[in-house]
């Protein structure tokens, strides 16, 4: 064999290596990806990746200026050192939004003497503020809460503070095309530093409650539930 034969012949062994090369690289990178987006392999979707995230970096919250349904202007976060248990809802909802409705009405019994404290506050804040407006918010919370006292529903003034809001707490609103949103629903408490600090199930009371009380308790670094 002529070195010319030779040198032919060695060049789809060359090609092939780096073929091979390239795709096992392709995939070591996917890997490393799919580890970093999911928190080493903890969180394999958005939802659980963003409370894992509020657990172990509790981030500050912004606190713009709410319209709320007694007609007041004020920052979200009008009070300091008070622990916030915070929800998106629209008015017109028939599914997520109904049952928040009724957990904060029991969250409002079941922490009715931190309430009386001022140590605990619960906000509703809306993402349809066109529609949700003092008359409507008011109604809702008749609907569910009753005049028991501790929780507040507000809207945001301007877009950009409701796309802020949202961003902060990780909300994702969809428009469905029929009047309506998909929306995730959770209960987000906010630490008396003014950080996100856990994410929990819309249904789960005793959750929310449990968390609540440790952060009263002078937990600083929250932990998993």
């Amino acid at each position: 064999m002529s070195a010319g034969t030779l040198s032919r012949a060695r060049f789809p062994i060359r090609d092939a290596s780096r073929t091979i090369f390239a795709a096992v690289a392709v995939i070591v990178c996917g890997c490393y990806a799919t580890y970093a987006v999911t928190d080493g392999l903890q969180a394999f979707s958005l939802e659980s990746a963003r409370r894992l995230s509020a657990l172990r970096s509790p981030a500050p919250v912004p606190s713009p200026t709410l319209e709320f349904s007694d007609g007041r202007h004020a920052p979200f976060r009008a009070q300091r050192e008070q622990v916030l248990l915070v929800d998106f809802i629209y008015t017109r909802c028939t599914t997520y939004c109904r049952s928040l409705g009724s957990v904060y009405a029991q969250l409002q019994s079941r922490l009715a003497a931190q309430i009386a404290s001022d140590d605990v506050r619960l906000v509703s804040i809306t993402f349809d503020p066109d529609h949700d407006r003092a008359v409507e918010l008011t109604s809702y919370r008749h609907r569910h809460g009753g005049a028991a006292p501790g929780w507040d529903l507000a809207r945001p003034l301007a877009s950009v503070d409701r796309e802020q809001l949202l961003r902060a707490f990780g909300v994702v609103v969809i428009d469905d095309g029929l009047g309506g949103y998909t929306h995730n629903a959770a209960v987000h408490i906010v630490d008396p530093h003014g950080r996100l600090a856990a994410i929990v199930d819309a249904d789960d009371v005793d959750g929310a409650v449990r968390f609540t009380e440790r952060l009263l308790d002078g937990e600083v670094r929250p932990a998993a539930l």
